[in-house]
């Protein structure tokens, strides 16, 4: 059953991926929109615009359509090759700096939020120098073939979010390569993430220390990656935003990686991922103080 469900899923892939990015678009801001249909997910984006102060800003519609044409989009990304999604990049901004440090042999970490279809910012990553990125396996694992296909192309490498992921990015950043990981993700303590808890939006969030860690102990740049849908699907934008060295309180650092995560959204805050719930908590990770 398991197969037969990865096939299928695939050839929705391939299907999808032979459509122009309009088309895709298009269905997924429909299937999108069908999401406000259920009132706790209605409830959800309007609380979550609201805490962050996007709430005169961004509507339901907005926030639903953009959520289903990431899923969409990205699911279409997984099949389409590489020329294609390269040619989809109109515009990137900020990576003469990234170019330095990579060619002074100095690690980079890539943080990118869950923003539009923001997996392209790590293919166009892959096609520039060599990338490690942390893979968590799907719910359904009938969908990790079409998903590891899809990402593990040109220089990109995923590792499993575990300790043996956390070494092999250790050593890709000690080789001077450079990492990717999605610093808007609820770290779990049960599976080795370790995290403290830090305002997000004026809300305590309990947020990633790894990042902090890696860049104290490697020496690595630390760069947020905004990604944008352009206007009437014609493709992307990508920004790369080189962050200032972390304080060394773990509690201050962690609200300065947060705040980085803010302005990327302020960048296109229509296009985030607003059903994701940031405030939600794994077992381990205790009570906010």
């Amino acid at each position: 059953m398991s197969t037969f469900l990865s096939r299928i899923a695939s050839a929705l892939a391939g299907w999808l991926a032979r459509r122009p990015l309009a088309t895709q678009s298009r269905i997924g801001g429909a299937l999108g929109r069908l999401m406000l249909l259920s009132g706790g997910m209605r409830n959800r984006l309007r609380t979550y615009l609201a805490q962050a102060g996007y709430g005169d800003q961004v509507t339901l519609t907005q926030a639903a359509a953009g959520i289903g044409r990431m899923a969409v989009e990205t699911a279409g990304l997984w099949r389409t090759p590489d020329a294609v999604v390269l040619a989809r990049l109109k515009v990137v901004d900020g990576w003469d700096a990234v170019l330095a440090a990579h060619e002074a042999k100095r690690g980079v970490i890539f943080l990118t939020p869950h923003m539009a279809t923001f997996e392209i910012a790590s293919l166009f990553i892959g096609s520039q120098m060599p990338l490690t990125v942390m893979f968590r396996p799907p719910r359904v694992a009938w969908a990790e073939p079409m998903m590891r296909a899809g990402r593990d192309r040109m220089q990109i490498k995923s590792e499993p979010a575990e300790m043996s992921g956390i070494r092999a990015m250790l050593k890709a950043l000690r080789r001077g390569d450079a990492i990717g990981l999605l610093p808007d993700q609820v770290p779990d303590p049960g599976k080795g993430g370790e995290g403290v808890w830090a305002p997000f939006f004026g809300r305590p969030a309990y947020t990633m220390t790894l990042v902090q860690k890696l860049a104290k102990t490697t020496g690595a740049l630390v760069v947020m990656v905004g990604c944008v849908r352009l206007r009437d699907a014609a493709g992307y934008r990508i920004v790369f935003t080189p962050l200032a060295p972390f304080s060394d309180d773990v509690v201050t650092a962690a609200g300065e990686l947060n705040a980085a995560v803010e302005a990327a959204i302020a960048i296109a805050p229509e296009q985030f991922l607003w059903s994701y719930n940031r405030y939600k908590a794994h077992a381990g990770a205790g009570a906010p103080s």
